[in-house]
């Protein structure tokens, strides 16, 4: 007698891109390229705890019992297939299509008959190359919240009497669209590859004192928190690594019978513009003597524009190293997004403006971290805090703050005491003082999205992350809450997710991405988000927080707490 079930499975069915032209090509290397990427598949679903139903030339189907468990064999097959690519030329790179459903299915005989299997190699052949797309049904199964997918819409497919909704997953190895929406959102963390030091015409001991100053270069480099350096060692490495990276150093030696120049040029690969340029010129025996000055102006130089924000740069004018330190060390702590690192920063820029009483520096970063306390929570009393922040604020003013901040901070303010209008006015007044600065952009786009006016906001925060190459998670932050604001709430989810992942203890993302995962109907996953929040954020009252959010739309705060009670971050209202 045939034994005959009907199951619940998770369907995965994958096909090899372009498989008849690889064979057409070269059939022996493809046929022991296939060998090999039959064992790694075979080995991932079993790690999986799935079941390879069949693998038949260039195509593969498994079943699964969990969602989960389906998504991330696929996940792990792609990434290992994308390693072992690196080495191969791209005509012989071979890549997966793969698609999911879940659904009942009859199982005969160790053969499996049933619409998941069919709709999962439907949904495979609209997926890209090295992608995955996923029903609607395994989208909604899957409780993991930082899994990231996206939206393609309901889908008429082959054979399938009805459309299917697919959602497309959104950070495999190949996916160029997400790099380049993470780097929209000025996501990046900065990278800099250094090139080899040009030394052309130079002599034997100016070439050898070039090499131990690249050196040096780099081990400084190294130092600087939160950057990225790449060794461009030689031309195929370098080559790669500048592809790898955002940014490239450039230095080089020309000598002049007993002169030296000595250059360095930072670039953005994106635009081969210069961010940054440098040059000495000393006597080619005084080399050695430079390398010190060449090394700190260098890296100094790419921390400020790469890291700490161009306001660092005018924080010079206090002539004081031990001040300086302390107002780079407090930016870096303050960016750490936590309440212990603002607490360390706070203690900074205190004792910097106590030092300094006559200077607008420490009192406008005072003023500042103040504010910022207050908004996050991280103070006990956050009107004390406010308080301290206009106290600070217009001692910087008294004294010519030429940064331009304090303003941005009195803005803030007005801001959040619901003054949105005088608040606006303040920030189109700093505009024209700095027409170039990101933050003028992006605290205007802050301030827009408070009023309802989220179209405008969002045009402004691309301004700001255009205008930067830091990256700053506030800017697609409040672009999640524009998004939020004007009802896009599938593109609202996404952003939110991109900037959790580099910033996984902010708020606001947060209960961004709970209030939109609600109005798509994903439950299970914004019960699991609240469980994060909760765990991270234990004293803090969600409801409260929204309510001192100073939105002007009519019934938006209502409508989020709403999703948040159904969720069950707060109690029903």
């Amino acid at each position: 007698m045939i034994d005959k079930r009907q199951r619940k499975i998770v369907a995965l069915n994958a096909d090899v891109v372009g498989y008849s032209r690889l064979v057409s090509d070269d059939l022996e290397s493809t046929t022991a390229a296939m060998l090999r990427i039959r064992q790694l598949v075979d080995s991932k679903i079993t790690e999986g705890g799935g079941t390879l139903i069949d693998f038949i030339g260039d195509n593969f189907m498994a079943a699964f019992e969990d969602a989960m468990d389906a998504v991330k064999s696929a996940i792990a097959i792609a990434a290992e297939i994308e390693i072992a690519n690196i080495d191969i030329p791209g005509p012989r790179q071979i890549r997966f299509r793969m698609g999911i459903d879940l659904g009942d299915v009859t199982v005969t005989g160790g053969r499996y008959l049933g619409d998941p299997l069919n709709i999962a190699s439907r949904i495979q052949s609209i997926s890209r190359s090295g992608g995955l797309c996923v029903s609607g049904s395994v989208y909604r199964a899957l409780d993991e919240p930082a899994l990231r997918f996206r939206p393609i819409g309901q889908q008429r497919l082959k054979n399938i009497f009805r459309e299917i909704e697919v959602y497309e997953f959104a950070d495999l190895p190949t996916d160029s669209t997400v790099a380049a929406e993470r780097k929209s959102l000025s996501l990046e963390s900065p990278t800099v590859a250094v090139l080899p030091i040009h030394t052309e015409g130079a002599d034997t001991s100016v070439t050898a004192m070039a090499g131990i100053l690249r050196v040096d270069l780099i081990h400084r480099l190294v130092r600087v928190p939160q950057l990225r350096v790449i060794d461009a060692k030689n031309e195929t490495s370098g080559k790669r690594s500048v592809i790898a990276a955002r940014y490239m150093l450039e230095t080089g030696v020309h000598q002049f019978r007993n002169k030296v120049r000595l250059y360095a040029t930072l670039f953005d690969v994106t635009t081969m513009n210069i961010v940054k340029s440098y040059k000495w010129i000393v006597q080619a025996e005084a080399l050695v003597d430079l390398s010190d000055r060449f090394v700190d102006d260098v890296a100094r130089s790419i921390e400020i524009e790469l890291i700490v924000g161009e306001p660092a740069g005018l924080y010079s004018e206090l002539d004081d190293p031990d001040a300086i330190g302390k107002i780079y060390m407090g930016w870096y702590y303050l960016r750490s997004d936590t309440r212990e690192g603002w607490a360390r920063a706070l203690e900074l820029f205190s004792q910097v403006a106590q030092s300094h009483p006559d200077q607008p520096y420490g009192h406008v970063l005072w003023a500042f971290t103040n504010w910022i306390g207050a908004a996050n929570e991280w103070t006990p009393d956050p009107d004390v805090a406010i308080s301290k922040a206009r106290e600070e604020t217009q001692i910087a003013l008294s004294v010519g703050d030429p940064t331009g901040m304090a303003r941005a901070v009195e803005a803030s303010i007005l801001m959040v005491e619901g003054r949105h209008k005088e608040a606006l006015a303040l920030v189109e007044e700093l505009g024209i003082i700095r027409p170039t600065c990101d933050v003028t952009y992006g605290l205007e786009g802050s301030v827009r999205r408070y009023m309802g006016q989220w179209e405008k906001a969002i045009e402004l925060l691309d301004t700001a992350m255009r205008l930067t190459g830091i990256n700053k998670p506030w800017y697609p932050t409040v672009k999640a809450c524009a998004l939020f604001v004007g009802g896009r709430i599938e593109q609202a989810a996404i952003v939110a997710e991109m900037v959790l992942d580099y910033q996984p203890n902010n708020l606001e993302a947060l209960l961004v991405l709970i209030a939109s995962q609600v109005e798509m109907g994903l439950i299970r996953r914004a019960k699991a988000t609240t469980e994060v929040i909760r765990e991270r954020f234990p004293s803090v009252d969600m409801g409260v927080w929204l309510d001192k959010s100073p939105y002007k739309i009519q019934g938006l705060v209502e409508r989020w707490k709403k999703d948040l009670a159904l969720a069950g971050a707060i109690e029903a209202i």
